[in-house]
């Protein structure tokens, strides 16, 4: 295939050396190869084929490798043209950061989540002498601390993707940097970052090009410092906060009225939500995906409000939303008629509420309904036969499967439905 130019064999266990020889002596277009999770590779082996392709462009080998890779690594300094390297889970060193710096001065994006050995040495090494990364992923790269941060944003002002998830030495210092010095931030990680706080979030805010950011676990940030982000970033379209314990209704009301663009939102057990939170949620016109599990102050009003106003809602898990009742179950049946996937689990939903959700959704392709107490066997059998022909899965309690006709399960399995038994 002397055309070839991407391969992508990703989780390819059976794949081993001798296999990618055969590519290392073919296959001469190649520019772009995805080997993640290809666990019977050697570093050898990679390293043959990249000695006969000097013109590659990306290298995915994520979770390949337990030990350093030496031989690859060395292999490195011929790919000149080198802009994408994914290394996520192998081990790295000093003379790792050395080669990339010295060798791959076209280098855009790289990849070193769960890399052990990543320090902030190794970051300034990377980033010092003309290497300007856009995309960065340095999730759970423990050791960093603001110091790695400061020699990103002094070299890498152009960065678009930063990914920092379990990086908890990190401080309100490196949100200032990051506001400080890269305007053009679109996408951001902090995900269980202890240090990040309100102050923190005021220095973001000055990033105001962000379209996505996450900030799960954050359990110091408080609906202050979500109003410093809605106020400024009013392009965000993807915001996570679960279980940010300290955010409540002030907070959503500030992203509903600063944050119109919002498409995705999770606010999984922030529980000082209330229905006057979700309410302000309904003036979310592209609102496509939301996950509000365990919100116990939230009812049947609150999603009435929501399913009123957003019309787009493709995705809705309210999973252990104990307290919403079959108003606004009907509320969704009736409005929310673009949502193809939901999670009703641990829900006060009946019989009634559950026929009509899954008979008038009819783009509804996903349904999670396990646990749903006051849903008789009646109930699930109605409901299932009003949405076997576009249900393409279903997740229902095991013991269900003993009182289900069998030929319920029959029609949805004929009809291309995967059942899964929890």
């Amino acid at each position: 295939m002397e055309k070839l130019e991407l391969l992508a064999m990703v989780g390819c266990s059976i794949v081993d050396d001798e296999g990618l020889h055969y590519l290392g002596k073919g296959c001469p277009s190649l520019q772009a190869l995805d080997l993640s999770r290809c666990d019977r590779l050697s570093s050898s082996a990679l390293a043959f084929l990249i000695n006969g392709h000097p013109s590659m462009l990306q290298i995915n080998t994520s979770h390949c490798f337990h030990e350093f890779p030496t031989k690859v690594i060395q292999g490195l300094k011929d790919l000149k043209n080198l802009k994408t390297l994914i290394l996520d889970g192998a081990p790295v060193s000093e003379s790792f950061f050395k080669i990339i710096n010295f060798n791959c001065k076209h280098l855009v994006e790289i990849g070193l989540g769960k890399c052990k050995g990543v320090t902030d040495k190794g970051i300034f090494q990377l980033v010092s002498g003309g290497v300007n990364l856009n995309i960065l992923n340095l999730t759970c790269c423990s050791e960093l601390t603001d110091n790695a941060i400061s020699a990103i944003t002094d070299s890498c002002q152009s960065v678009l993707c930063l990914k920092l998830e379990c990086c908890n030495l990190l401080t309100e210092k490196s949100l200032y940097r990051l506001g400080l010095h890269c305007s053009l931030l679109e996408e951001l990680d902090l995900t269980d970052c202890f240090g990040v706080n309100d102050t923190g979030l005021y220095y973001l805010s000055k990033c105001t090009k962000l379209i996505c950011l996450k900030l799960g676990l954050c359990t110091n940030i408080t609906n202050k410092g979500l109003y410093y982000v809605a106020r400024n970033c009013s392009e965000i379209r993807e915001l996570d906060l679960y279980r940010c314990k300290g955010i409540g209704d002030d907070a959503l009301y500030a992203l509903s009225s600063g944050c119109k663009r919002m498409q995705k939102l999770n606010l999984s057990y922030c529980s000082e939500v209330t229905d006057k939170g979700i309410e302000c949620l309904g003036h979310l016109p592209e609102l496509s995906n939301l996950e509000m599990r365990s919100l116990l102050n939230v009812t049947g009003t609150g999603l009435t409000a929501l399913a009123t106003g957003c019309k787009r809602l493709a995705e809705l898990d309210v999973k252990d939303c104990a307290t919403i009742d079959d108003s606004g179950f009907m509320a969704l049946a009736y409005y929310s008629r673009n949502l193809q996937q939901i999670n009703l689990s641990h829900c006060a939903i009946s019989d009634v509420g559950l026929c009509m959700v899954m008979g008038n959704l009819t783009r509804l392709q996903d349904a999670k309904l396990v646990n749903l107490f006051n849903v008789s066997t009646n109930g699930f059998e109605v409901a299932l036969r009003a949405s076997c022909v576009r249900l393409k899965k279903v997740k229902l309690i095991v013991s269900l499967r003993l009182h289900l006709t069998p030929d319920i399960v029959q029609t949805l399995r004929a009809r291309g439905c995967r059942i899964r038994w929890d």
